[in-house]
């Protein structure tokens, strides 16, 4: 069974997604018996839970290890880490043990003890409230308000700030109060403001303003609308209706409309009137002081999604997947998204991004620059920029975050008016600059960090009839389905107005993630190389040996010698060892010992295989790649790493019932890096600018699997040697390294996903690393 930590970590894989795990993917029972040990040898494998230690746990804790920070942070006194750890000891105790945590905190809180800084209350305050214990974070919060005072005790100016910001959202309900209906005849309708919790995690950026505006101009460009809501934000959307192109004002519907400010990540905090529309948009990626997400909405929300994008699997539990099938179809600003979505069953589809259309509140500028007008620079970090060139910022405006809504709005016209007005052109890394930037007639460069990112896939490039292709698109459906919604229509029938506008949308996008997949055929040899020298078991090894694949070179001999005595110690059976020499003379007869027979395996005479920047895969990985064809007699193999020590019998190992899957692993240790499409996407991430090879790796991989997967280790594994052969993974994972320059841990992930059988971690043990008293195998330094 998972951990609560690896459990908490995940926000966990979708429900249904666990039950076909649990059917088919089987875990080794920790209790399985297991062979009489011979006597122990004199090998010292360093204990891998230790005494209380406040460093080791503080370091655990940092990389996401919280369940050894959790035994390591025990018997530790409160004064010391709620003094000096008191953000890591709440981070991993939440994960772990959360009501022995949180029985803890209270009593701390209790006490109000004076050891305790301004700094430690904050951590502990915001950690709790992002938990959820909205009761205990107020207790906690008085602590910080009493320890802060007037701010001249000590405290850094951030937690003096942080301090006032969480004091309105500490004495908010966070259980999605419900405010008074709007009057009858009105239609609520919530516009997407970007506060948040966490200071810092409060939008700094105006381009997330430029979306919200966007989105006023759909509801503005209808003239008979009568605005009943919050004042300012009424005088706002007047305002803006003054600004709307001729071509793009509606007449004839004429409707009340209460307006009121919705925080996007932290909806569940604010009074919502039942039935209340919104349109959900942008990046759903900001969790509350990492402990959960604002996803689902507000109970009394009702959204319209388009331009909407997530690639993250902490919020893609099976609750939101649930919630976005309720009201799906989905618009996607981006393809990535589309796959995600896709791949766990929600309707889904290609809307591009809902900044192409802020034109609508831009008429035709008055002033436009001359040809000896300068290029304006906008968040560019590549060097390029001329020395005395005017340069802009979009994000990283610490006080965007404490202005008012309508202030942001105006500054948002104010900066678009500004790049048309005064530049014949800009250059910009920001994608909400680049897109309401050609929306009103800006000549613009877009110059990312990386054009491969995920949330670009089908927002760059663009041509100008695809560009006007998004636009129109976006147009068209946002006026029919505003129209529906504010002529009064019923939930369920603004509902089936969206599933059948979209629907042919959506099968377009069925169809294009169900199409073949691109990667080229294999254009090295060593599918060749590999089949014309096989590797023949010796006749003197026995018929039930058990075979075991490692990689050493003689500087890592005194390794493999330990990994030899060890296996020797304990097993039951004879065993023969593969090793990948590299080309390297190990001396290998020395090594042999009773039981125990090896044989040399060198590649390094082989083409190898060719990565798209002309360097070779190296050739570790590419003995891991080809071993399983390179010993044809072998059909079941036991890959080690050479740091490895047996405690006991390998035969416990190699027997592992694999159940049809192609191998056994233990899961990824810690918190960090547990998502198997991370490892995907930054594969993809690595194409640059060869974005077309970007969305088709990401597609491939969410045609193969389901979003998410756990990934998994690669160091200790069992694996299925005659399957491998069978399906010819060699020649169709190959091309993977040659046309996107995938790892072998990339390529292993991509074929096996979710279907995998699961190693206990006493397998896999590492100090430093992992929690386990007694290692079945242990990786030492």
């Amino acid at each position: 069974m998972a951990s609560p930590a690896r459990r908490l970590a995940r926000q966990l894989l979708p429900e249904r997604l666990r039950q076909s795990l649990t059917a088919r993917v089987p875990s080794i029972s920790e209790g399985a018996p297991q062979p009489a040990k011979p006597a122990p040898i004199s090998i010292e494998v360093e204990p891998l839970v230790v005494a209380a230690d406040l460093e080791g746990a503080v370091n655990a804790a940092g990389g996401g290890f919280y369940e050894r920070a959790w035994a390591l942070f025990q018997g530790i006194p409160v004064e010391q880490w709620a003094a000096k750890a008191a953000d890591e000891y709440v981070m991993s105790g939440l994960h772990v043990d959360p009501d022995a945590t949180r029985a803890t905190l209270r009593d701390l809180a209790e006490s109000g003890a004076a050891y305790v800084p301004g700094r430690a209350w904050l951590a502990m305050t915001s950690r709790v409230f992002g938990f959820g214990d909205q009761e205990l974070a107020r207790s906690l919060y008085a602590r910080l308000d009493e320890a802060v005072g007037d701010g001249t005790k000590g405290d850094t100016k951030w937690v003096v700030e942080s301090r006032d910001w969480l004091r309105s959202w500490v004495a908010a309900d966070n259980d999605e109060p419900e405010a008074p209906a709007a009057p009858e005849g009105t239609v609520s309708y919530a516009v997407v403001d970007y506060g948040h919790p966490g200071r810092s995690r409060a939008s700094a950026n105006i381009g997330d303003h430029v979306q919200t505006l966007a989105s006023l101009g759909h509801v503005v460009r209808h003239k008979d609308l009568e605005f009943t809501g919050e004042s300012e934000l009424d005088d706002l959307a007047e305002r803006l209706r003054d600004r709307v192109r001729p071509e793009r004002v509606r007449e004839g519907l004429s409707a009340k409309v209460q307006l009121m400010t919705l925080q996007r990540d932290a909806s569940m905090y604010q009074p919502v009137p039942k039935d209340t529309w919104m349109l959900g948009f942008g990046w759903y990626m900001h969790p509350i002081f990492e402990m959960r997400y604002g996803m689902p909405f507000h109970k009394n929300l009702r959204p319209i999604f388009v331009s909407f994008h997530c690639s993250t699997r902490a919020m893609m539990t099976d609750e939101t997947i649930d919630y976005l099938k309720q009201y799906a179809p989905i618009g996607c600003r981006d393809w990535t998204t589309v796959d995600i979505l896709l791949s766990v069953g929600v309707p889904a589809f290609f809307s591009g991004c809902l900044t192409t259309t802020v034109s609508t509140v831009f008429p035709d500028a008055t002033e436009l620059p001359g040809p000896d007008a300068p290029v304006g620079y906008v968040d560019v970090f590549d060097g390029s920029i001329p020395e005395g060139a005017p340069t802009y910022a979009q994000g990283g405006l610490d006080e965007v975050r404490f202005r008012p809504f309508v202030q942001n709005i105006d500054d948002a016209i104010t900066m678009l008016e500004g790049y048309r007005r005064d530049h014949r052109k800009l250059v910009t890394s920001r994608l909400h600059c680049y897109l309401p930037g050609r929306s009103i007639g800006i000549d613009i460069d877009f110059r990312p960090k990386n054009l491969s990112d995920p949330r670009f896939a089908g927002l760059n490039p663009l041509t100008p009839d695809e560009f006007d292709g998004i636009r129109e698109s976006m147009n068209d459906r946002l006026e029919k389905i505003l129209t529906k919604i504010f002529s009064g229509a019923s939930v369920e029938d603004v509902y089936t107005l969206w599933r059948e506008m979209n629907a042919a949308e959506v099968e377009i996008a069925r169809e294009r993630r169900a199409g073949a997949r691109k990667v080229g055929e294999l254009v090295s040899s060593i599918a060749e190389d590999v089949r014309s020298n096989p590797v023949r078991t010796p006749e003197q090894v026995p018929a039930d040996a058990i075979h075991v694949a490692v990689s050493a070179r003689p500087k890592q001999r005194p390794k493999l010698r330990r990994l030899i005595k060890s296996i020797a110690a304990y097993s039951s059976r004879p065993v023969h060892l593969w090793v990948h020499t590299g080309g390297t003379d190990l001396r290998l007869d020395e090594l042999a010992r009773p039981g125990i027979t090896l044989s040399a395996l060198d590649v390094s005479g082989f083409d190898g295989i060719k990565q798209p920047d002309g360097s070779l895969l190296p050739i570790g990985q590419l003995e891991r790649l080809v071993v399983a064809d390179l010993l044809p007699d072998v059909d079941k193999l036991v890959i080690l790493p050479v740091s490895a020590v047996l405690t006991e019998d390998i035969a416990g190992l190699a027997d592992t019932d694999l159940e049809g899957n192609l191998l056994a692993a233990t899961d990824v240790v810690g918190t960090r890096g547990v998502s198997g499409f991370q490892q995907i996407h930054a594969a993809a991430n690595k194409q640059a600018e060869r974005t077309t090879e970007a969305a088709e790796l990401r597609r491939d991989g969410h045609q193969r699997h389901a979003f998410d997967f756990d990934a998994f280790d690669i160091e200790v594994l069992v694996l299925d040697a005659k399957q491998w052969r069978d399906k010819g993974l060699l020649a169709s994972l190959a091309p993977y390294v040659e046309t996107y320059g995938m790892t072998y841990r990339n390529v292993v992930l991509l074929e096996v996903g979710p279907h995998r059988t699961v190693l206990p971690e006493r397998w896999n043990a590492i100090p430093g690393k992992t929690s386990v008293n007694k290692p079945a195998l242990a990786r030492l330094p």
